[in-house]
């Protein structure tokens, strides 16, 4: 169970406009819901914490730290990082891993890349993970989608030895073969718009082939309340408003229902935070060249 933790508000003002505006109440209520579902469940997650929201929050991230939850990194900026320069990248994920690792008094182990972006053409951010003292990744998708996966990549975690001589173990995000087709079931949208009857046999199927499921989720997607693209832009801004219409519609579809989905999710499954999968994989598994 990992959750990629950021600010939908935030996000979109970041995108539209290119300011970082302070998050509003939101990413509050969010977290609280997802920390009491996590308390009901018994379960501890990974936190993938990204930087500019720990900037204005720190208090939240003390506050899933203290509840025993595991942090790892997404970055300081939510930017694609096929769009960074390797100097770029290693900056970028350089100062989230300082910010939040003083934030919670201690180190951090973990990444997963904004939009899991790391992809054939950028695996030397693997390398740069290894450099910054990270022990483990799981940002690859193991099929090519419009934005990112790598086709033919491993779906099992493995444990890699690096071009450039480090070491990372990586946990893919979760695809299953069914009917003829590789799907994606790793949590987000995939979760939120497949049915239920669909979900339950998919994740099934990966429980029979042996492989590991990685749920990804977003605080935006358990908000009881609906969300809005621009909750948090500035004031006086000029944006489309169908174009407003038309992406609230899109990330408010059967969202009502990835609270219920993942809280079975949790109730069915035997769940470990990503620190303890990669302590086992490295401690186990003997390390094999990332080519």
């Amino acid at each position: 169970m990992t959750v990629d933790w950021e600010d939908f508000g935030q996000l979109y003002c970041w995108y539209e406009f290119g300011t970082v505006p302070a998050p509003r109440g939101d990413i509050e209520r969010q977290t609280d819901c997802i920390l009491e579902l996590l308390g009901e469940a018994g379960v501890h997650a990974t936190f993938f914490v990204l930087g500019m929201l720990a900037k204005h929050r720190p208090d939240l991230v003390k506050k899933i730290h203290a509840e025993g939850h595991e942090i790892g990194v997404h970055g300081t900026g939510h930017v694609h990082l096929t769009r960074l320069d390797r100097t770029q990248a290693k900056r970028d994920i350089g100062d989230a891993v300082e910010l939040i690792s003083d934030i919670i008094g201690g180190p951090v182990f973990g990444f997963r890349a904004p939009i899991f972006s790391i992809t054939r053409n950028n695996l030397y951010v693997l390398d740069i993970l290894a450099e910054l003292g990270l022990e483990y990744d799981s940002s690859i998708f193991p099929k090519a989608m419009p934005r990112y996966g790598i086709d033919g990549f491993d779906p099992e975690p493995r444990n890699y030895r690096l071009p450039e001589g480090g070491r990372i173990v990586e946990l893919p995000l979760s695809v299953v073969p069914w009917c003829g087709w590789d799907w994606p079931v790793a949590g987000g949208g995939y979760v939120r718009l497949l049915p239920q009857m669909m979900l339950d046999p998919m994740v099934e199927k990966l429980g029979q082939l042996g492989r590991l499921y990685i749920l990804y989720t977003h605080p935006y997607e358990f908000d009881p309340e609906p969300i809005d693209v621009g909750s948090n832009f500035p004031d006086g801004s000029h944006f489309p408003a169908w174009k407003r219409l038309a992406m609230n519609f899109k990330w408010n579809l059967f969202r009502g229902t990835f609270r219920d989905k993942t809280r079975h999710l949790l109730k069915s499954l035997s769940l470990s935070t990503c620190k303890e999968i990669a302590d086992d994989i490295k401690n186990n598994q003997c390390a094999r060249l990332l080519g």
